[in-house]
């Protein structure tokens, strides 16, 4: 064996050894870094199998994943993959993070007064993968959703993406909710058996058929659409004829708010006709539906 060939071998050893060596450490510090975290951060509890760095595609995995957050909520899941994450700030500018077969049982901490409406719809969990990709921009305070989503096999697909300014997340103050305003916002929704569920479930308690429940939904839309029309507000008349289609033949549907300025969060809070409110976040419903009208 020749001189280049035994430095070769030699240096292939040593970058094998190095490698190990790195991903030992920066194994061992993104554990600290992760623990220290969660013990500074009032009210949430974390805890896991195991947990794996990957240098190479600079991600973190964490595995058996058990979560309860500041605000209440309970989550498992099976594992967290988290691919980018802000740690200059005490709240994160931005942050990418995956979670796979995610569990979420519908109980009053985890959805508020959403859980007696879920429960009785015969909803009592949702599980499935969820994504996590948001960015702020500190110079005009802009916080993007660039996705939230939720993929259950069961019940349907959910994705919301959105942006909101006039927020500070490096001074975040309770006032500062009052002077939010939106941008712009879609939300997503192809359904799986979530309408079907709830459909079926409200005709139970109404003690009637599932076509019926349906019908009468359709027609409170439609007087809602013609009540639209009746004030010449073709957003809002588009919007709940949309929704008609949607709720006679459930399939994917998408809801745009484009407003032509921001609208500030607190008009949500006012007591705004539902039809001025449309107009104002220039609403659009678009469905896969059938247009059975």
């Amino acid at each position: 064996m020749n001189k280049i060939a035994k430095f070769l071998i030699s240096f292939g050893v040593f970058v094998v050894i190095c490698a190990v060596a790195l991903n030992w450490f920066v194994h061992s510090e993104v554990r600290k870094e992760l623990d220290r975290t969660v013990a500074s951060t009032p009210g949430l509890s974390l805890t896991y199998a195991d947990l794996s760095v990957s240098i190479f595609e600079h991600t973190v995995t964490l595995n058996d994943v058990t979560a309860t957050l500041p605000s209440g909520q309970h989550v498992t899941a099976d594992n967290l993959r988290i691919t980018d994450f802000d740690q200059r700030n005490p709240i994160p500018h931005h942050a990418h993070v995956t979670a796979t077969r995610l569990s979420c049982a519908v109980t009053p901490e985890n959805f508020g007064s959403w859980s007696e409406i879920l429960q009785k719809s015969g909803v009592d969990s949702i599980v499935g993968n969820v994504e996590l990709n948001y960015s702020y921009d500190t110079t005009n305070g802009i916080l993007t959703l660039k996705t939230l989503s939720m993929d259950d096999p069961k019940l349907g697909h959910a994705e919301l993406a959105c942006a909101v300014d006039r927020i500070d997340l490096n001074d975040m103050r309770m006032e500062q909710l009052l002077g939010l305003r939106l941008d712009n916002a879609t939300f997503r929704f192809t359904d799986r058996t979530l309408i079907k569920t709830v459909v079926r479930n409200w005709s139970e308690v109404m003690n009637t058929s599932e076509t019926l429940t349906v019908s009468s939904i359709q027609r409170e839309l439609a007087g809602l659409a013609e009540h639209a029309a009746s004030k010449e507000n073709t957003v809002a008349e588009d919007a709940m004829l949309g929704l008609r289609r949607f709720m006679g033949d459930p399939a994917s549907i998408a809801v745009s708010l484009t407003p032509t300025e921001p609208v500030p969060v607190l008009y949500f809070f006012m007591g705004r006709d539902i039809f001025e409110t449309m107009q104002l976040l220039n609403m659009e419903i678009v469905t896969t539906s059938s247009d059975g009208i």
